[in-house]
């Protein structure tokens, strides 16, 4: 059984009117035209800031639903608990009028947030709740310290959980504006408490003194300045 919720269609009817806003995407609510969804709602993002033409803002969002739907795939193959968490599966869309790249999913009911990539947590959400930070805490486990799966977010059902939008923080802070890196992860982990879904031999990152990252309950995102790397580094040139 697949563990990834797409599109399974081929055109969509946009509404112009915002339907929602994140920390830096807008949304817009839409149904689909054409395919195995057609008469279903979804749901259009645009990127707030930066072009929309550009291939690597939207390279980067695959990139992180590529590696949270790894992250999914081994927690139900550990079987820690019996409902499933779906991934919503966003693809690269494009306008007719426009030709502005946009990306498409179907419509989550019930939305709601469970935690965010600073460590703030939903402590209120019963089972839920606990489900979603074991599973953050999983994810950092069974990628030996590599990746932290956060910003959990997305719309409970009588027999499972649609996630949409997470963030994947790393080591190396490959996965865009919202990965901050190793001291977004240890100040995730400064603020998680373990709960009844989480394993006692899992590891945590070591962590000493004060948070680096306040914390939040929306999306922290890092502002990134491009560089020319076939430029003539600073160090070359007489001061």
């Amino acid at each position: 059984m697949s563990n990834s919720r797409r599109n399974n269609s081929t055109n969509a009817l946009i509404q112009s009117k915002l339907f929602a806003s994140g920390t830096f995407k807008n949304v817009y609510a839409g149904e689909y035209t054409a395919g195995q969804r057609a008469g279903q709602k979804c749901v259009a993002k645009e990127f707030k800031t930066g072009s929309v033409y550009e291939a690597h803002y939207f390279e980067e969002e695959m990139n992180i639903i590529r590696r949270t739907q790894k992250v999914i795939d081994n927690w139900h193959d550990a079987r820690f608990i019996t409902k499933r968490i779906v991934l919503n599966t966003p693809e690269i869309w494009t306008y007719a009028h426009s030709g502005a790249n946009i990306l498409v999913e179907p419509m989550i009911q019930n939305f709601e947030k469970f935690n965010s990539n600073t460590g703030w947590a939903q402590i209120t959400g019963g089972a839920w709740s606990e489900a979603m930070q074991a599973l953050s805490h999983f994810s950092y486990h069974n990628s030996g310290g590599q990746f932290l799966l956060c910003d959990l977010q997305g719309g409970a059902y009588r027999d499972g959980y649609i996630l949409s939008d997470p963030v994947i923080m790393s080591q190396q802070k490959t996965y865009g504006p919202t990965d901050l890196g190793p001291d977004g992860i240890r100040t995730f982990f400064q603020h998680h408490r373990c709960g009844r879904f989480c394993k006692r031999e899992w590891q945590q990152p070591r962590y000493q003194g004060k948070a680096v990252f306040p914390m939040r309950q929306g999306t922290t995102m890092v502002a990134r300045l491009p560089t020319r790397a076939s430029r003539n580094p600073l160090t070359r040139l007489q001061e």
